[in-house]
């Protein structure tokens, strides 16, 4: 039987990662393991500096090769990353429509993607863009599991997602897959070129890749092709936006109206297209926004990578990295409406009060229209992202076996955006006002916003402008480090290991808005350039020793440590430490356990992203509230905002400002880890672990339906969150007031909610990590079986000093981090089971998240609760001399997402579980 004696674990190891070059072995082996030890290389894993040669160390790491990348079937690497079963929470993805940015996200422990620190090779990169990372050229991901501020600084209090890209390739390696849903739409397709040399003196990497993923409509699903709403019944019907209909669903109604003097909470009215008759408007007549929004939003995205090192001497080589990546993608939302208040004056031809409801001549009176400006097709967000990244350094040893490395990383990124569709409010008034229209030479005519259709090209090129406005960011970063042991001194146990380093970084922002923007032409586009630098110096010390060895159960007790000291030029300096204890009471059985305090300076773009409108769902509390189940206060606040008893939205959006703040100090945290790692025999190992942490003066933001809920539900609106509900007046283009409540828009919508960046929340959250593989040899072939799975026992937030603690865990709820719905599953887990022969291999992966409950469910929805939902996968490839074959499918059974009533984007929590539905996968691969 084999066991894990310490030689063995570094052979293991040397052969994971292919190492080949000499170090020194530190154990109680004999002469003969001893000479075959020194061919193994001491390695830095993530979360540590000190190079090791054993992967097993007092923090919990989970590797994935680029073999478990290629089983999952994905073109990009964003949906492997985001199915971690350590990953919760919502996440920006292909998933997200409303409100993305084209970029990919991670969030472990569901903290959020700014509280996970995202690598390459060990080093920051400006973006953290998942989209920027290409596929083929990682050889494998590392995920660090507890906070890791005292070795990477900033950012890690979640933990670290580490990719270490190919470095000692050699041969060409071609690879091409095509993708499509059984639906037989959204279209992948992907290209990649590997191909390295190596030499006695050193390797060069070079890796082109180029994807492209075509678009989902939310209209070509049944279960997203409109907006539902719940019917009162146990059912759901399909609702809209009170701002006007197109004509393509259940209505040609263009818009509706009120008079200026009855705004918000009477009735609005439309002009009927049949009868050319006022009438009131009804449900029928709302549009459905989501039949012309994205589900998945396309992407194209070409990157080129490369790498190399030389040895210059015996002891000193050079490396260098370089990567460029280009991602063109764009979303699709409903065309923009009249939000601003589009009034159409009493002497316009077309105005509707000119006669009553049965069509007799009356006098008339000004009136406010609410009209989608369907004629353009829509509003498309538009991004050019170019991601860039250079690094150079020199690394070598010296005689006494101290190792050493110095780098210089230089990141930048440049997003160019364009937005279609956008209105000018200005010329929009001047449309519809014949005094107006009639004094500026350029207009072209007057506009009839209650007939469908009449938006003519003219107009539309006369009071539509493109928003473009240029986002840029660069990390420069330097780091020194020098690590080693104390010679001839040693403890007991062994010689104690150290590793000391220094670095340096540079940040900036820049946010530079369109020039329309800026003299307050596009509507509800912020014009104001932001920008912002900072710098920081860093210092770290790490300690590893061996305390006791060779005792009856005690084979090893090792002491871990490390403290990093962060300067920032705009806050005061700071430390952090961080503890490890690793004990093996017998061969085979590693006990393990950390304890840290974590450091999070506010990122560059939370300091000076720019403060922008956005319009956000909401849990509306009035709904029917003199005949539903809220609370007393909620019913007192309702009608004492003048609000009917029947009062209902048909969009349950409010319009928010969102964005950075300048005056945002660091947050803090305190992460244990406590587990163990059991290898009884060779080729089976089972993991452990707990976790718990806790995060004080968390930035982020109260969350729109938090801030709603806790207003409405205390007693004369004393809530302290009431006051980041300033009404639309305060909004950068003010929508039409409420004539009864000053937190409404004329629609009676939640309007001007403050979600800004903030210093105002905490966080706890605990669970269990647990992971175990097993292969052995079976018939011609191996199987080979995995879990990986996270238990989560606490997710407590408490947004708001003197609010109610909310406890996420095995609920779905609101991110505090991207504002948006989302699972988090108290289980979630991947079993994999994988058979492989000479000639072919198969592999079935189910993906498990349990089911949610709503965080504050309420008596009579139709879905408050989703059922435990499991994805397979299924992939078979074909060997044939350098060739590779693979045909899979992902999502094989057609899962749909189950809905709940919690009135979001595509009627499910669409950044947790997969909408697109199954998809249908080729790749061809051929190595030289």
């Amino acid at each position: 039987m084999f066991t894990n004696t310490k030689l063995s674990k570094a052979v293991r190891l040397a052969v994971a990662f292919g190492a080949a070059s000499t170090a020194a072995f530190t154990g109680s082996v004999n002469a003969q393991e001893a000479e075959e030890a020194k061919d193994v290389e001491r390695i830095e894993v993530t979360g540590s500096r000190i190079k090791r040669t054993d992967l097993e160390s007092a923090s919990p790491i989970t590797v994935f090769t680029a073999a478990d990348i290629e089983a999952s079937g994905h073109v990009t690497l964003e949906k492997f990353v985001q199915s971690l079963p350590a990953v919760n929470g919502a996440a920006q993805g292909s998933n997200v429509n409303n409100g993305s940015a084209g970029n990919a996200t991670v969030s472990l422990r569901g903290l959020g993607s700014g509280r996970t620190l995202v690598l390459i090779n060990g080093r920051r990169f400006a973006s953290s863009d998942l989209n920027s990372i290409p596929l083929s050229f990682v050889e494998r991901v590392e995920v660090l599991r507890d906070g890791a501020s005292t070795v990477y600084g900033s950012d890690a209090i979640a933990g670290v997602v580490n990719f270490i890209t190919k470095t000692n390739f050699e041969g060409t390696e071609v690879s091409a897959q095509t993708d499509m849903t059984g639906k037989g739409d959204g279209e992948t397709y992907k290209l990649s070129v590997t191909t390295g040399a190596s030499s006695e003196k050193g390797n060069v990497v070079l890796a082109l890749e180029y994807s492209k993923r075509n678009p989902i409509s939310q209209g070509d699903r049944d279960f997203s092709a409109c907006a539902y709403a719940d019917d009162g019944e146990g059912g759901v019907e399909c609702v809209g936006s009170g701002t006007g209909a197109d004509g393509t669903w259940r209505s040609s109604v263009p818009g509706n109206y009120y008079t200026q003097s009855g705004a918000g909470g009477s009735t609005s009215w439309i002009v009927d297209p049949v009868t050319g008759l006022n009438r009131k408007l009804t449900s029928a007549d709302t549009f459905n926004y989501a039949a012309v929004s994205y589900m998945v939003t396309p992407q194209e995205v070409f990157s080129i990578n490369g790498s190399g090192r030389y040895e210059l001497t015996d002891s000193t080589r050079i490396f260098t990295e370089a990567g460029f990546t280009n991602r063109q993608s764009n979303q699709l939302m409903g065309a923009e409406g009249t939000f601003w208040g589009q009034v159409v004056p009493a002497d316009h031809p077309d105005n509707p009060t000119r006669f009553d409801i049965n069509g007799n001549a009356a006098t008339p009176t000004a009136v406010t229209v609410n009209r989608r400006l369907f004629e353009t097709g829509g509003r498309a967000f538009t991004q050019d992202f170019s991601d860039y990244r250079m690094v150079v350094g020199f690394e070598g040893d010296f005689e006494n076996n101290w190792s050493w490395d110095t780098s210089f990383n230089y990141a930048r990124y440049v997003d160019s955006r364009i937005d279609f569709g956008r209105a000018n409010p200005k010329r929009f008034l001047t449309l519809t006002n014949p005094t107006a229209c009639a004094a500026d030479a350029a207009c072209p005519g007057l506009w009839n916003p209650f007939k469908a259709g009449t938006l003519t090209d003219a107009m539309i090129d006369y009071a539509f402008l493109p928003n473009s406005p240029v986002v840029r960011g660069v990390t420069k970063q330097f780091q020194a480090n020098l690590s080693g042991d104390f010679g001839d001194f040693e403890l007991p146990a062994g010689p104690a290991a150290w590793a000391f380093g220094v670095e340096r970084r540079w940040e900036d922002y820049l946010n530079q808005p369109d020039g329309a923007a800026i003299i307050g032409e596009i509507y509800s586009v912020v014009g104001e350039k932001t920008e912002g630098q900072y710098d920081l110096n860093e210092a770290y010390l790490e300690l590893s020793a061996p305390l006791l060895a060779d005792l009856p159960m005690v084979e090893s007790l090792n002491l871990s440590a490390a403290v990093r000291r962060t300067d920032y030029n705009f806050l005061s300096a700071a430390s952090n430490t961080k503890l490890g204890l690793e004990w093996t009471p017998f061969d085979g059985l590693l006990v393990r356990a950390t304890k840290a305090d974590g450091f999070r300076a506010p990122s560059i773009s939370e300091l000076y992203a720019p403060q922008a409108e956005s319009n956000l769902n909401y849990a509306e509390p009035c709904t029917n509230y003199a005949t539903g189940t809220q609370s007393a206060n909620v019913k007192a606040n309702c009608a004492a905002e003048g609000l009917p008893g029947n009062f209902t939205l048909t969009s349950n959006q409010a319009s928010a400002l969102t964005g950075g703040n300048p005056d945002l100090t660091p947050e803090e945290s305190e992460s244990l880890t406590m587990g163990f790692v059991y290898t009884p025999f060779d080729n089976f190992s089972f993991a452990l672990d707990y976790f718990d942490i806790e995060i004080t003066n968390g930035i982020g933001t109260a969350g729109t339906n938090n801030i709603v809920t806790a207003c409405y539900e205390s007693a004369n609106f004393s809530s302290p969150l009431c006051a980041l509900m300033v009404g639309p007046g305060a909004l950068p283009t003010p929508a039409a007031p409420h004539p009864t409540s000053p937190r409404r828009d004329a629609l009676g919508a939640i309007s001007g909610v403050l979600v800004t960046n903030a210093n105002l929340s905490t966080f706890e959250t605990s669970g269990v990590d647990f992971d175990t593989s097993y292969q052995f040899d079976l018939g011609a072939g191996r199987l080979k079986v995995r879990l990986d799975g996270t238990y989560l026992e606490n997710y407590s937030y408490v947004p708001f000093a003197g609010e109610a603690e909310l406890k996420y865990a095995g609920k779905y709820a609101e991110d505090q981090w991207e504002t948006s719905p989302a699972a988090f599953s108290k289980l979630r887990a991947n079993l994999t089971t994988s058979y492989t022969t000479d000639a072919w291999s198969a592999t079935w992966m189910m993906r498990s998240l349990s089911g949610v409950d709503a965080l504050t469910p309420t008596e009579g929805n139709t879905s408050d609760s989703t059922g435990t939902v499991v994805y397979n996968d299924l992939q078979g490839s074909y060997y044939y001399e350098n060739m590779t074959f693979t045909l899979g499918a992902r999502n094989l059974f057609d899962k749909k997402p189950p809905y709940v009533t919690d009135y979001g984007d595509m009627n499910t929590l669409n950044a947790s579980y997969d909408t697109a539905g199954q998809y249908w996968y080729a790749r061809v691969s051929a190595k030289f």
